[in-house]
């Protein structure tokens, strides 16, 4: 009891420190991102795209018709989500909007507290991963509290050539999710991906540690007690012997 208190512990700190290079992070950019900014309407702002770097030839619209191939390029680009991932139910009346992500927040901290406290401690990619989430969620969480929206500013693109001329055509979202659909019509893939944050990194981390333990570990916990009682049988034979 005492070694899991102690991992708990040591795995809050996690928590501690990564929420606080959220905040830091996203302090900066705030800082140095925004260029104008409405005194009373958090909707009505301006922040600038600064690239930080590029490898290949960088354009500065990946969704123009004509793309140069061949490049992908990571900066900055601030934005203020007042919905979820990606700026779903962003449109939501704020009335719903707010009360419905401080519950929906809370009760996801406290799902993921449980299961951080009722995971054994040999399972060490699973207790990272809801670490990770929890720091993410939370990072999040105090931006939605003491702002009304929550500060994104990691700017990924890419427009890279393909082996073939591709043309698929998947519209199969709308709205704030229409980014998900794929359209290709051309022997380039250009793409100009959701602009993220350091919380938003740790929750993408999170879940694909847990995917990780759920699919491939657990497979290999399970099989594990019966290569044991094997190396035992076999141990016994040969002390018979």
């Amino acid at each position: 009891m005492r070694k899991k208190t102690k991992s708990f512990l040591r795995l809050m700190l996690l928590v501690l420190l990564s929420v606080c290079v959220d905040q830091a992070t996203k302090q900066w950019a705030q800082q140095t991102l925004v260029v104008w900014q409405h005194d009373t309407d958090i909707a009505q702002y301006h922040g600038k795209r600064d690239i930080l770097y590029t490898l290949g030839q960088f354009s500065s619209s990946v969704v123009s018709t004509d793309p140069q191939p061949g490049y992908l390029s990571f900066g900055f680009c601030y934005v203020r989500n007042q919905g979820a991932a990606w700026g779903v139910l962003s449109d939501l009346d704020e009335r719903i909007r707010v009360p419905f992500f401080y519950l929906v927040t809370l009760f996801a901290i406290f799902i993921i507290l449980h299961y951080l406290q009722t995971t054994p401690i040999q399972q060490k990619t699973a207790r990272l991963g809801f670490t990770l989430v929890l720091s993410g969620a939370i990072g999040n969480f105090i931006d939605r509290v003491r702002l009304g929206y929550v500060i994104d500013f990691l700017d990924v693109n890419w427009a890279l050539p393909l082996p073939w001329k591709v043309d698929i055509a998947m519209d199969w979202f709308t709205g704030k999710l229409a980014f998900l659909n794929l359209n290709l019509h051309s022997q380039v893939w250009a793409y100009d991906f959701p602009k993220f944050n350091w919380a938003d990194s740790m929750i993408t981390i999170g879940v694909t540690l847990l995917l990780i333990d759920m699919l491939i570990l657990e497979g290999i916990r399970k099989k594990r007690p019966s290569m044991d009682h094997e190396e035992e049988s076999t141990h016994g034979s040969t002390a018979v012997t």
